[in-house]
């Protein structure tokens, strides 16, 4: 059928097409082209059946006609209304080419100014056609096009219904289309001209008893600032200024008491609070305003309105932020097209918000002069009145928020101050027109929602502004910025309370509740007032409680989980929240873990959530209700629902690492609690059944990909929580669920993905350092066989740093079970393993860091532990191992320093070892760890340095020459640790330096031989550095070694003679006993 009616149309077009080529070869004036053109406009435009070429064929020959013949306003109007309707046609836009185009604007510009009123709002609206669609097209003809614009906006221009033409063509020229690449959006000067076009001809001259017209003259105003604020155009300061105190004006049209509040100049200026700003670095996501910037998002109408429409869009690119119905000007004025199959182009359209107020029966394009309706009933007008300004407020918020993310971030905040209330009191909270009252008392949800979204964003993008608040009680001359501040989030705490008592609609209640978020994540609790926080979780309570709407819900455990996290811990949060008394949270989120609650999977989520973040910032009251975390572990684990299991074994990791962390404490009674409480988790609740459940893969072939990726999660957050265990909880369990666990976690770490494989080796590094699995030499080699494969493959270097600290941590557990049981080390590591290990530890020092740095450590502590058996088994490795580690030692740069701490101990271990000291060049070791020491800015480097030259101390075999060389190397950086300068960050590395540098002199003169040349020559250098030795070992007599140590120093034989080298020493040894005797 649409095919045969095509058909039908294009012969009728060629028809059409041939009379008026006829008609222009006769060269007549007799013949009128007028019949013709209507016959044209009586087609049936949605069904395509024309091309751009013969589109634009056509439309060139109307204007032969018009330019040929003598003037004929009707043939004109007839061209006008065809280039109209080929133009608004979705099924037959054409592509028109410039030179086309250029003369089609330019006919619509003809005269215009002279044109009647009807034939001059006829020639804007098909003006605004052809801007809407080739805005980015008009380079040529734009100063033109804005001269005629302007002319119609001027002060003599008395028609509302031109103003309101003129200011849709100028908003559908300020439309961006194409990217900054393709071409120049618009320049500053243009810019600049359109804001003062806006300014001179709207918001100071506009004057009209219609009241309708107006807040469609205001909203295409809007509209305009709009596109050029979302397409990031800046404005001069001063204009600026001027529309922001103007849109704050609108934001209360239709308010009572608008009227009688005349404003005599817009003019907004920063608030002077400002000036009192400090230079505050924004973090990384606060930065940039580009990035964050909020689309607009698309107005919708409801289905049956969408179905009646035949068109809803036009043309191609990039459309305005606003896509707007086909009801706005049905009532208005105007010589619109007549042909009644035809709606509005969409650059002369309103947004959708407004179709429940528009008048079907006026959509016919009835237009007066006057630019009033009459054909509406007091009622309807009323009603449209009503919803035209409920518009306007809706606008002038979004612009305000568009035109502010456009500005500097400290004037952005001295704006938006203008918009809050900055003062508290009944008085004002009355009288003055803000951004809070707009939230509370519109009557239009979609304002609130509006002027919400601009709060959200000022909290948003001044938290670290927002953080300086502080109540203060004491009068003072003016008021500070932490006053300020402290005002706004008062009142802002607040409005946010009465709107969340009074909001009915949901959708509405949502960003109410992320707007509520944003202000706990940025407000200093802890210098308010206790009755913020009071107010606010009762609000939250009563939502949670009896909210049916489950994002509601879940926004208000959104809430409740930033009041939770919120730190310092804040005494008045604590009593909000019952952690002290009858812990209502607590017991209301595990609730509705139960499946016997129904609780929809959202809400569970949230739950889990906030319960980590309880365990993870509040575990002190936590465990008063610990079998209620226990019974919310069942649930959760049990659930069917993937994530919903997921999380609970993140709640499971929080609770494991504060139970490990309670027994590592120092007191007694937490430590028997910590392990309690960890044996009724893990044996008495975990290892039950739930914990085997997860590790296990349960995935079988009618498996979607969805549900393998969502038990692989699950799996790598049970080898995270596994990992939290520590070393006592883990020995208390079972022999059987430990191999059940170790078997398990080799298993996954060779055969699934590389993140679940990585999580499993992480799980198995820290196995390695519990004291119990030391002694197992099978699971070491097990996991240090499992490292060598794993380095060896080509897998993502996340996995690889993971096996490679794996590989270290194995190392370091051989070497203790060398040190305490060497006999059965010699036994069950045979030297095939150890190769492999330094062979692989050789192979990954080319990798990148990270692994770098792990590799370092393992051939340091293989090398350092090494025998004859071991070493002699491939001697070239040793050598590379040794030129690699001496090579990190030089490293420069501070991405290096961990790798060049970890080469300095490491030297110390070889030169200590007989074995591998034969290898090594002694004397550039010295000369490597001397210059770090003296050279070196990190402190841990110094500190490792001074633990290498230490280790020499206990070397009998080693050359007397060397152990005086390492003493001096220390005595001189006793001179130099006076001058050490440091942030309070590294106090307690400078502390460790002070405190193993003693530790070492005393040492050397402890183990020195009571006579010889060495001996003497060690006082004699001591006492040239006397003053700084003194100052050094009474600084560092806080640490209980160092105390000991140099008490047996003045006991043995040496002590007369060290007695008289440091004299005050001995003073300061017997006050700090003092001191320290009852631990003061």
């Amino acid at each position: 059928m649409g095919d045969s009616v095509a058909a039908e149309q294009t012969l009728h077009l060629f028809e059409c097409l041939n009379k008026l080529k006829n008609a222009l070869h006769r060269n007549t004036t007799n013949v009128s082209v007028d019949p013709i053109i209507k016959d044209l406009l009586e087609l049936n435009y949605e069904i395509p059946f024309l091309t751009s070429d013969v589109g634009s064929d056509l439309l060139r020959i109307c204007l032969l006609h018009c330019d040929g013949l003598k003037f004929s306003a009707t043939t004109a109007e007839l061209t006008k209304q065809l280039i109209w309707a080929l133009q608004t046609s979705q099924g037959n836009q054409l592509d028109l080419d410039d030179r086309t185009l250029l003369k089609l604007i330019h006919f619509c510009l003809r005269d215009v100014r002279q044109l009647e009123v009807p034939q001059l709002l006829l020639s804007f609206h098909t003006l605004g056609t052809l801007v809407y669609q080739n805005s980015h097209r008009l380079e040529s003809v734009w100063l033109e096009l804005f001269t005629v614009l302007k002319s119609c906006l001027a002060i003599n221009e008395s028609n509302v219904a031109v103003r309101h033409s003129a200011l849709k063509v100028l908003q559908a020229l300020t439309i961006r289309r194409g990217g900054p690449e393709d071409f120049e959006y618009l320049s500053p000067e243009q810019a600049e001209a359109i804001s003062s076009l806006i300014i001179d001809g709207v918001a100071n001259m506009l004057m009209s008893a219609d009241e309708l017209m107006l807040c469609k003259v205001l909203q295409a105003s809007m509209k305009t600032l709009l596109n050029m604020a979302t397409a990031q155009v800046p404005l001069p300061a001063n204009q600026l200024g001027y529309l922001l105190g103007w849109l704050r004006h609108l934001t209360f049209l239709g308010f009572p008491g608008y009227a009688q509040r005349p404003i005599k100049n817009f003019d907004l200026f920063p608030s002077p609070v400002c000036h009192q700003l400090p230079q505050v670095d924004l973090k990384d996501g606060e930065t940039s305003t580009r990035d964050n910037k909020p689309v607009m998002r698309r107005s919708r109408v409801n289905k049956k309105a969408r179905k009646k429409e035949p068109r809803k869009d036009v043309g191609g690119g990039q459309q305005s932020v606003y896509h707007d119905s086909p009801s706005e000007d049905s009532d208005t004025g105007g010589a619109s097209p007549s042909r009644i199959g035809h709606q509005q182009p969409p650059w002369a359209k309103t947004d959708s918000s407004d179709s429940e107020m528009s008048d079907v029966e006026g959509s016919a394009g009835l237009w007066t002069v006057n630019g009033s309706s009459t054909n509406i009933s007091p009622l309807t007008l009323a009603v449209r009145v009503k919803a035209a300004k409920a518009k306007v407020r809706q606008l002038a918020y979004d612009t305000i928020r568009m035109l502010l993310l456009n500005i500097d971030k400290n004037e952005r905040f001295g704006y938006v101050l203008n918009f809050l209330p900055q003062q508290s009191g009944s008085l004002m909270r009355s009288t003055e027109h803000t951004l809070v009252l707009s939230m509370l008392k519109d009557p239009s949800a979609h304002v609130r929602s509006s002027a919400i979204n601009v709060l959200k964003d000022f909290v948003s993008y001044s938290k670290n502004y927002l953080i300086l608040a502080c109540e203060s009680v004491h009068a003072t001359s003016f008021t500070s910025i932490s006053e300020v501040m402290a005002i706004v989030i008062s009142e802002l705490h607040r409005a946010l309370h009465l709107a969340l008592l009074a909001e009915q609609i949901p959708i509405f209640l949502v960003p109410l509740l992320s707007c509520l978020s944003l202000l706990i994540g940025a407000s200093p609790y802890s210098r308010l007032k206790p009755i913020l926080i009071t107010e606010m979780c009762a609000d939250l309570k009563l939502l949670l409680q009896n909210n049916k709407y489950e994002q509601v819900r879940v926004g208000a455990l959104t809430c409740l989980g930033g009041v939770v996290s919120y730190q310092p811990s804040h005494a008045e949060i604590v009593r909000c929240l019952g952690l002290e008394s009858d812990h209502w949270l607590e017991r209301l989120c595990i609730e509705k873990l139960s499946p016997c609650t129904g609780e929809v999977n959202q809400v569970k989520l949230e739950v889990l959530q906030t319960l980590s973040l309880l365990v993870a910032n509040h575990f002190e009251h936590c465990k008063n209700v610990f079998d209620h975390y226990i019974q919310a572990l069942n649930w959760s684990l049990t659930d069917p629902y993937g994530p919903v299991k997921i999380h609970g074994m993140k709640l499971t990791a929080a609770l494991a690492k504060q139970i490990s962390d309670l027994i590592t404490g120092q007191k007694d009674e937490q430590k028997q609690l910590g392990c309690e409480l960890g044996r009724l988790m893990w044996r008495e609740c975990l290892f039950q059944g739930v914990m085997q459940c997860c590790l296990q893969s349960t995935g079988s072939e009618e498996t979607t990909e969805h549900g393998v990726r969502e038990q692989q999660v699950l799996q790598r957050e049970t080898f995270t929580a596994l990992a939290n265990i520590g070393a006592e909880m883990w020995e208390d369990l079972p022999q059987r669920n430990q191999r059940f666990c170790i078997c398990v976690l080799l298993a996954q770490a060779r055969d699934t993905t590389d993140d679940t494989a990585a999580a499993a080796v992480r799980t198995l590094a820290f196995f390695c350092t519990y004291r119990y699995m030391v002694q197992d030499t099978i699971f070491l080699q097990d996991v240090g066989e499992l490292c060598v494969a794993l380095l060896k493959k080509k897998t993502n270097m996340s996995l690889k740093m993971k096996a490679s600290w794996a590989l270290s941590n194995v190392c370091d557990a051989l070497w203790t079970l060398r040190i305490s049981e060497p006999e059965r080390f010699d036994v069950d590591i045979n030297t095939d393993f150890y190769t492999s290990l330094l062979e692989t530890s050789v192979n990954t020092y080319a990798e990148k860091d990270s692994i770098r740095i792990n590799a370092v450590r393992s051939m340091g502590i293989l090398l350092g532990m090494g025998t004859s058996r071991y070493l002699s088994v491939d001697e070239r490795l040793i050598r590379k191992a040794i030129e690699h580690l001496l090579q990190s030692a030089t490293y420069a740069g501070v991405r290096f320093f961990k790798a060049k701490w970890n080469a300095c101990y490491a030297i110390g271990w070889m030169m200590a070892n007989a074995h591998t000291r034969c290898m090594l060049d002694v004397p550039t070791a010295m000369k490597t760890l001397s210059d770090n020491l003296m050279n070196c800015v990190n402190l841990k480097v110094q500190i490792a340095c001074i633990s290498a030259l230490d280790q020499l101390s206990d070397c009998e075999d080693i050359e007397p020459e060397v152990r005086f060389g390492a003493f001096i190397t220390l005595v001189q950086k006793v001179e130099q640790v006076p001058a050490i300068q440091v942030d309070y960050k590294e106090l307690k590395h400078l502390q460790s330096v002070k405190e193993q540098l003693s530790l070492a002199l005393i040492n050397y003169l402890i183990v020195a031989g009571g006579e010889g040349q060495y001996l003497n020559k060690m006082f004699k250098q001591l006492e040239s550095v006397r003053d700084a030795a003194e100052l050094l070992l009474k600084s560092a007599m806080s640490c209980a070694s160092v105390r000991e140590k140099l008490s047996e120093l003045f006991e043995s034989e040496k002590g007369l003679r060290v007695e008289g080298s440091l004299p005050n020493t001995k003073g300061h040894l017997r006050q700090a006993f003092e001191l320290y005797a009852f631990q003061i």
